[in-house]
């Protein structure tokens, strides 16, 4: 209620407090108060459209974290008679700081491999977090926007069916393509259905109620086992894998792990969707088993999906800041790591992990195969989006530095790729981002 742009006490608060400052991880100062000539406030964000989404904005409205901890910046921790000072002298207490948890480097990194500094330029999102703390290292989102010029350029960034305001990393919706595929695996393993014995000769196609479904590019994979069919992303061995499952059990499984739910996420958000039913045509449940149905979901949801099985089950609560301090440096408050849900018993978890190393070894990934302390696992994902076969190319997975013994979930989705693009960029701007990590 503090935090809501409607409530009067925000006016009061910035009447007698400087709106804090925000730091990155590592110290990098990404947002503070300045004074132009005359002597008025502003805010300053001295990395302009590289943090403009996760740390957002103040200029037209509150956005990502100025909206999420708005009170917090418009406290003060000051001792009692600084601000009894303060107050004698008509001058406002200085407000007290976010730590977050973002790590500039990696925020450097996924920013300039979205943006395609050494290549192409893709509209889409990514996010590293630690998968054993839930800490968001980076989250990036494009198009941006300058938050130092929000109010002046308004209502360019208003025009048409502009969408450089919004937090993709979050708020995005996307088909999520093959990298559904690790849900459908998951139904199927959890079913009880058979790893060794399931086999499939995929000659390229699949015709379901007269309709022809092909798998990426047209290629036959031929004879595939089940670790096969993922790590090559058949899609037609996945309608084979789907129509053994039961549709009742599919829509509970996808409950539970938060579609059609709220993430336990302090920023703005939106729910991912799983709308599949059993008198839906087979047609439309085909699509859905290898993610191209009407099932929609958020990267940040699916980074939860993944660091739960890096983590040995469990996922964690996705959190931004790791402590507010006082003008003085003393700490006001820490943010410890919490564990949300455990979405998979750690058995299972151990099996989805054997999968999603295949992808990488010797799968549609196998660029991520050749770091010195990381070991990868991943999935790739090709999501359609028109009738000229252009898709969205999606990579989620892992990385773990067992020598640190840390664990770096990844997710990017870059959007619009031309259909027939030869490599997937989603592979590349991960590869650019795990480097460096290793």
């Amino acid at each position: 209620m503090i935090n809501n742009s409607y409530n009067k006490l925000q006016n009061l608060l910035s009447e007698s407090v400087i709106r804090g400052d925000i730091y990155s991880s590592d110290g990098e100062l990404l947002a503070t108060t300045a004074y132009d000539e005359s002597g008025e406030e502003y805010r300053s964000y001295p990395f302009s459209e590289q943090y403009c989404h996760i740390v957002g904005s103040i200029g037209q409205g509150l956005y990502g974290l100025e909206a999420a901890y708005n009170f917090e910046l418009l406290s003060s921790g000051s001792n009692i008679f600084t601000k009894i000072i303060n107050d004698f002298k008509n001058k406002k207490d200085n407000g007290d700081s976010l730590i977050t948890t973002l790590n500039h480097e990696l925020q450097t990194a996924s920013y300039q491999a979205l943006k395609g500094h050494s290549g192409k330029s893709y509209n889409g999102a990514v996010i590293v977090m630690d998968s054993y703390t839930g800490a968001v290292l980076a989250m990036v989102s494009n198009p941006g926007y300058n938050p130092n010029t929000i109010k002046e350029n308004w209502e360019k960034l208003n025009e048409g069916n502009s969408s450089v305001l919004l937090n993709r990393a979050s708020q995005g919706m996307y088909t999520p393509g093959s990298i559904f595929k690790l849900i459908t695996l998951y139904e199927y393993l959890k079913e009880g259905k058979s790893e060794e014995e399931y086999s499939y000769v995929c000659t390229g196609s699949i015709s379901v109620n007269g309709e022809v479904i092909h798998c990426n590019d047209g290629v036959a994979h031929g004879t595939v086992n089940l670790m096969d069919s993922f790590a090559l992303s058949c899609n037609c061995s996945f309608i084979n894998i789907g129509k053994q499952l039961s549709i009742k059990g599919f829509q509970e499984t996808c409950e539970d792990l938060l579609f059609n739910k709220s993430l336990p996420v302090k920023i703005a958000y939106n729910q991912s969707s799983f709308p599949l039913k059993e008198e839906d045509s087979e047609f439309v449940k085909a699509l859905t088993f290898f993610g191209q149905g009407e099932t929609l979901i958020s990267p940040l949801h699916m980074a939860m999906l993944v660091s739960a099985v890096a983590n040995k089950g469990t996922a964690m609560e996705p959190y931004f800041v790791e402590s507010i301090e006082g003008t003085s440096g003393n700490t006001i408050k820490t943010f410890s790591p919490k564990s949300s849900k455990t979405f998979f018993e750690e058995e299972m978890a151990d099996n989805l992990k054997k999968y999603m190393r295949s992808v990488v070894e010797y799968g549609t990934a196998k660029k991520l195969n050749s770091f010195e302390h990381l070991t990868v696992y991943g999935k790739t994902g090709s999501a359609e989006i028109d009738s000229d076969r252009n898709i969205n190319s999606w990579f989620i997975g892992f990385a773990e530095d067992e020598e640190n013994e840390k664990s770096y979930t990844i997710v990017v989705v870059a959007e619009n790729v031309p259909a027939g693009t030869s490599s997937a960029p989603s592979v590349t701007i991960a590869n650019q981002i795990l480097k460096v990590l290793d």
